[in-house]
């Protein structure tokens, strides 16, 4: 039970430990979707070292907007570990394959499958670094969560206008948090700034354990009226997007092991 609990540090890593991730997002053609989730928990245990710098991951699949599959999230605790772990995991990989003494038919069946594996990942894939310093008063998570089962997730991602992050900032505590902490519905939210590649200068995330309570959340929101803070809020905003993902799986933050969720 413990393992499950504690199956991804990537919701607490937005708030605690971790301050850097790196984002992938891959985008796979559906029928070959199962084959690559297969293949990445596969290669990514295959990759495990008390070397490793990264501290946690998790990988969601796309339901809603955007147009990519898979987004998979490497936690750091910092920017040099995300630039060492690389190189450490091509290492780990190389010996516990050796470890595994196979032959040479079994041997290439692997990198055939590594190959594939590679093939999908690459493909039309693009990433961003963003980092969580700072934003603690920006999150929250539920009393005795639990990280074993899916979650829907809530990714709205904002442009802000110059000098307006204050507001913004303000505006996410006082208005979107405080609503989703004390609507019973979502279990943890957190938030990530831009630092590296393509992306907009703020993420929030808002975490939902059942479809029905995302739903519910949002028939209890919508159409309310607008305060003079959202306004505030929105005036801080250049641009504002929103996608739906599902939470599928994570790493053990203490054996660095992969697993799908229920």
């Amino acid at each position: 039970m413990k393992n499950l609990i504690t199956i991804v540090c990537l919701c607490v890593g937005f708030a605690m430990s971790a301050q850097v991730v790196n984002i992938t997002y891959v985008s796979v053609d559906r029928e070959n979707s199962e084959t690559f989730l297969e293949l990445h928990e596969k290669f990514t245990n295959l990759s495990i070292s008390e070397d490793r710098t990264i501290v946690g991951g998790g990988m969601f699949a796309h339901a809603f907007a955007g147009d990519y599959t898979f987004a998979i999230y490497d936690f750091y605790a910092n920017e040099q570990d995300l630039v060492n772990d690389p190189a450490l995991a091509d290492a780990a990989m190389q010996a516990n394959v050796e470890a595994l003494k196979l032959d040479d038919a079994a041997k290439e069946a692997l990198m055939t499958e590594y190959q594939t594996y590679v093939g999908m990942y690459v493909h039309n894939h693009s990433d961003q670094i963003r980092q969580s310093r700072n934003l603690e008063t920006m999150s929250f998570e539920a009393e005795g969560l639990d990280w074993s089962t899916q979650k829907v997730v809530v990714v709205s991602t904002y442009n802000t206008k110059w000098g307006k992050n204050r507001d913004f900032v303000d505006g996410i505590k006082n208005g979107s948090l405080k609503t989703l902490q004390e609507s019973g519905h979502a279990v943890a939210a957190y938030a990530s700034r831009h630092f590296y590649g393509s992306g907009a200068d703020w993420h929030t995330y808002q975490f939902f354990n059942t479809w029905s309570d995302f739903a519910a959340y949002e028939e209890a929101n919508l159409g309310a009226a607008m305060t003079e803070d959202d306004k505030k809020f929105w005036a801080s905003i250049e641009s504002h997007t929103d996608e739906i993902l599902t939470f599928i799986g994570g790493m053990n933050p203490e054996t660095k092991e992969f697993r799908y969720s229920k």
